[in-house]
């Protein structure tokens, strides 16, 4: 007998392996086998059996399995989850062996060593005589300096030959000796789980939803699979999943919740653990993990965990529940390239499972399916705050702040309530310009404008990190004269500092919670309502949500709107909309002054009138003229490599190898492309398919990687999958050895 293997490795293909006679009865399709690979040994995945090899392969060619992973029944994974794998390296065009790390169980951890090792009267005689060999010394050394003895699991024994004879030979020289009792460790190296520090509760207590809306809900448990999207705030959501959450584990079903941000989920599994009577998992990041006690025994229980938790083991799911559905963090950013809201409809399928998609704004892409079942909070005119338009371009002096704004923040100081200012820039100012010729200091790896901070007097990056110290002069016409553009939060605060001189400010950014014990601190802060007015970009929204306050001001809130990225407006929405339910209800006092230079622009209007249809309606027809998601679809492929010319060459003998596989239109056709893009948009189910590029990527990998990109747009998602894969198969024979990275990304997020 003979087995088809896949191996976790950016391999797509598959290799043969001979079934030793005393394994036959255990080998069957889906099992986890150990085999060897090259100079090491793998554990993969039984995709094939056969009685008969392919014609000119000899037994004698082949390795034998070497052994049977230990897992659950005849295939090793939970059920249906070896299937999930197979469906996800079909849907994003990725290797099935590498698929099969997100399902796998974790490898369980080795037992280590209970003893120490404790330097004998005789071992450090020989270090002061200095009779240890030298290449003995440095562990003697190690072992001696620690009175109570060093931990053998320290040492490394596994992976350190070095350190497994030095231990022989300064044992049998009886210069150390084995101590059975575990050397004790000062109680601040012990390192707490992530969870553990980060979690931080807030007085938080879900709404009560209607009956009428959980009944609507419990209705359709009844015809499973099915998709429901829940369309609220925050607070609405949460009381609708505990009490459908409730209602499954009643029903002796388990429970899925995946949320983009891990800080949030330890929020929500706090928060569902004292709503529920059922425990609750926090699954932690980028970990499988193995199946809990509690799952094992078969008692159904809550997983709460990011993006990766959509693997996580569970049996007998009734609800998976992806909460912030529009996040771009649930799209995973290594290969494969899934995405966790699209993935949780495949494993609800699976599990005959009800899957609810949450969001206070949700995604074009899940208002467009077909069928889901939607339901929306009524939201009355007296539960949300005064919006006023502030038209920035007819204000004077170059100020941050309108005068409308500064008199609305110093009054709000003064009646001792607290203040929001939202602004998502950080820095001082986005750049420095040259005043003379216009030169702009940019990282030479990603191309972009390095932003100003002015604490610190220093350039950075903010995609790859680099930093830089500030020029004295122009680096093109050699003038003196540099000055910063717009603005960030290190300058609002400045700001406000000048304006309130008696206000306590707090500032929330990337910068100020780049560190776990800074980052606790001031979130405290921020809870313990120990400030007059708080400063924050996006990193206000990825927590436990803030208690709302008199007045929210929206800094620059078209700032987003001129990234270079489709999804501009609808991000830019998302996040006016998150600022905007920092404030309390109108009749409570809550003030929202939003500055703009773009008053008449849809996303502000929307915003102003909060009217979201009227959002989607309008960025619904610009996705159609320009033929984006959700009306086309997009894969992003990259070509990576160390040599600019070799690795453009790559790129464009990729392109034509797609207009091989792949029935394509050059968008930039006699007639123009604005009127080919408006032909492509006519009918999205029988149009073409289009390959843009390739164009060269800013900061593609660590330093000294170069790439390009190219783009494949069409409405036939199925035959851009099949021409992509076939494209990407001849690429990777005709570059065999690594020399050159083939990415690709179905359906991207962020096309940076």
């Amino acid at each position: 007998m003979f087995a088809d293997v896949i191996v976790p490795r950016h391999l797509a293909k598959t290799f043969t392996y001979l079934i030793p006679p005393s394994l036959v009865s255990r080998v069957g399709v889906g099992q986890r086998v150990v085999v060897p690979f090259g100079r090491t040994t793998l554990e993969g995945a039984v995709i094939g059996l056969t009685r008969h090899l392919p014609s000119g392969v000899k037994v004698s060619q082949l390795k034998a399995i070497a052994a049977v992973s230990a897992g659950d029944g005849l295939t090793g994974f939970a059920p249906g989850m070896f299937e999930l794998s197979r469906e996800v390296a079909e849907e994003y065009i990725a290797p099935w062996g590498q698929c099969l790390r997100l399902v796998a169980p974790s490898a369980r951890a080795v037992p280590q060593p209970k003893w120490s090792y404790v330097a004998t009267s005789e071992g450090r005689l020989a270090l002061k005589q200095g009779t240890c060999p030298d290449v003995h010394l440095p562990l003697l050394q190690r072992i001696a300096r620690r009175t109570k003895g060093l931990s053998a699991s320290t040492i490394q024994l596994s992976r350190r030959n070095c350190d497994r004879q030095a231990l022989r030979f300064l044992e049998a020289q009886q210069w150390i000796v084995r101590s059975e009792g575990t050397p004790s460790i000062r109680p601040s190296r012990i390192r707490r789980s992530e969870p553990e520090r980060e979690l931080s509760i807030h007085p938080f207590v879900p709404l009560t939803p209607a009956v009428e809306v959980l009944q609507r809900v419990q209705g359709l448990m009844q015809d499973c699979p099915t998709r429901v999207l829940i369309d609220g705030a925050l607070d609405y959501r949460v009381g609708i999943m505990a009490r459908v959450a409730q209602f499954v584990l009643d029903q002796g079903r388990s429970v899925l919740i995946i949320i983009g941000e891990v800080v949030r989920a330890q929020w929500l599994a706090q928060v569902l653990q004292e709503s529920t009577l059922y425990p609750v998992t926090l699954q932690p990041r980028e970990v499988p993990g193995v199946e809990g006690e509690l799952n094992e025994k078969g008692a159904p229980q809550i997983v709460v965990g990011t993006r990766s938790a959509i693997f996580y083991p569970l049996r007998s799911i009734g609800l998976i529940w992806v909460d912030g559905e529009e996040d771009s963090a649930l799209k995973e950013p290594q290969e494969p390239h899934y995405h966790a809201r699209e993935v949780a409809w495949m494993r609800a399928q699976h599990e005959s499972a009800l899957l609810v998609y949450g969001s206070a704004h949700p995604s074009l892409e899940v208002r467009s399916v077909g069928e889901i079942e939607r339901v929306a909070q009524r939201k009355e005119p007296e539960s949300v705050p005064h919006i006023e338009l502030v038209d920035m371009s007819r204000e004077f002096g170059g100020a941050p702040f309108s005068s409308i704004l500064t008199a609305a923040l110093r009054a709000t100081v003064a009646r001792q309530d607290r203040a929001i200012l939202f602004l998502n820039r950080r820095g001082y100012a986005g750049a420095l310009v040259c005043r003379d010729c216009g030169w702009v200091p940019r990282c030479p790896s990603c191309a972009v404008a390095l932003v100003y901070y002015r604490e610190s007097a220093r350039l950075a990056c903010r995609y790859c990190g680099r930093k830089e110290s500030l020029p004295e002069i122009c680096g093109a016409c050699g003038a003196s004269r540099l000055s910063p553009i717009g603005e960030g939060t290190e300058r609002i605060e400045q700001e406000v500092h000048r304006l309130c001189p008696g206000a306590r400010i707090l500032r929330i950014d990337r910068d100020t919670t780049r560190g776990v014990v800074s980052a606790r601190r001031l979130w405290q802060q921020v809870h313990a309502r120990t400030w007059d007015i708080l400063i924050g970009t996006q990193a206000l929204f990825q927590r436990e949500p803030i208690l709302p306050v008199g007045l929210v001001g929206i800094v620059d809130a078209d700032s987003g709107l001129h990234i270079p990225d489709f999804r501009a407006a609808e991000r830019t929405h998302q996040l006016l909309v998150d600022a905007v339910n920092l404030a309390r209800p109108a009749p409570s006092g809550g003030r929202v002054i939003l500055q703009t230079s773009l008053p008449m622009h849809h996303v502000m209007q929307a915003v102003a009138a909060h009217d979201p249809a009227r959002f989607y309606a309008e960025e619904m027809q610009a996705r159609r003229l320009l033929g984006y998601p959700p009306v086309q679809h997009l894969i992003y492929l990259t070509v990576s490599g160390k040599d600019r010319r070799l690795t453009e060459l790559a790129a464009q003998r990729w392109v034509g190898e797609l207009h091989k596989t792949l029935s394509v239109r050059h968008p930039a056709a006699s007639s123009g492309l604005a009127s080919s893009q408006q032909s492509l948009s006519a009918d999205p189910q029988r149009q073409g398919i289009v390959v843009l590029g390739p164009v060269a990527a800013t900061g593609v990998g660590s330093s000294g990687i170069l790439g390009w990109h190219i783009m494949v747009k069409g409405g036939d998602r199925t035959a851009m999958r099949d021409g992509v894969r076939r494209s990407l198969e001849t690429m990777e024979r005709a570059y065999p050895g690594r020399i050159f990275k083939f990415s690709v990304d179905v359906d991207p997020v962020d096309m940076g």
